[in-house]
């Protein structure tokens, strides 16, 4: 029997809700929904947008919904869960730019076959020219977490590989997921107003959902120097430490051993740059 890849895409979008939460970037999340409708042009939009000025999205398809200033990443996506009607949602941030190869029909089926609760793609780190993107590397994000009298390991490696997919703790933020296992799950910590990847996947993982990703789908990471650079959002993204902090305390952290081996004090790693 032959696929149907128009049978499947509707599917999607009769079960898959796309969730977005953006802050004050507005061109990089308007080209984050025209890619989308490019390739599935049905299917539910919800985007929570705290910025200064709510973006406009004229589609008719996408709901937009304006939160006080600055209430942060975690607000933003458990309001938007709270909001989902639909078996399965797919979270993403406002900078990941779907392409032909972005499958959700793939990782639909996958979910459901292999029942996972969480699974993710590959995403590639492009960057935005005048013109055209152009692929710059896969961004390897795909890891094991280990915690055990108060230290977190972050290990490479994965607890199961096919040729469809891996099965591990933490994934990108780009994934499709079991809308029904995600709420009860918590959601995210709606004090982390950033900071909140780590913490998420460490509470997925106390939850015993399944995680992994999948090659059979593709995601871009597009970086619009003008936004993600500028005043407006930059001096927001700098505040990482003060909200690492929490949930670094939560869930009484003394030490951190990253994937290529070395060792961090809570403190050290709490001041650190990056996710």
């Amino acid at each position: 029997m032959m696929f149907d890849l128009n049978k499947h895409k509707k599917r999607v979008s009769k079960d898959v809700t796309i969730l977005v939460k953006t802050f004050n970037r507005p061109k990089t999340v308007s080209g984050a929904i025209r890619k989308i409708r490019r390739f599935y042009p049905d299917i539910r939009v919800l985007l929570a947008d705290d910025s200064q000025e709510t973006v406009e999205i004229n589609d008719g398809k996408t709901e937009v919904f304006s939160m006080p200033f600055d209430s942060g990443v975690s607000k933003g996506r458990n309001f938007l869960l709270e909001k989902v009607e639909t078996p399965y949602f797919v979270m993403m941030d406002d900078d990941h730019y779907f392409n032909r190869r972005t499958h959700l029909e793939n990782m639909l089926r996958l979910l459901e076959e292999e029942d996972f609760d969480i699974l993710s793609a590959l995403v590639f780190q492009r960057a935005f020219l005048r013109r055209e993107f152009y692929r710059k590397e896969l961004v390897d994000f795909y890891l094991n977490m280990e915690m055990e009298d108060g230290v977190l390991k972050f290990v490479d490696g994965f607890y199961e590989k096919t040729s469809a997919y891996v099965t591990c703790d933490l994934v990108h933020q780009f994934f499709l997921a079991n809308t029904e296992a995600v709420q009860q799950m918590g959601g995210w910590d709606d004090r982390l107003k950033t900071a909140d990847h780590a913490d998420f996947f460490i509470r997925v993982k106390q939850a015993n959902l399944k995680v992994g990703y999948t090659p059979m789908a593709r995601v871009d990471h597009v970086h619009r120097r003008d936004e993600r650079f500028s005043k407006d959002y930059e001096a927001f993204r700098t505040r990482m430490s003060e909200f690492r902090q929490i949930w670094i305390e939560q869930h009484n952290i003394q030490k951190i051993v990253n994937r290529d081996g070395r060792v961090f004090s809570a403190q050290e790693f709490i001041a650190q740059k990056g996710w």
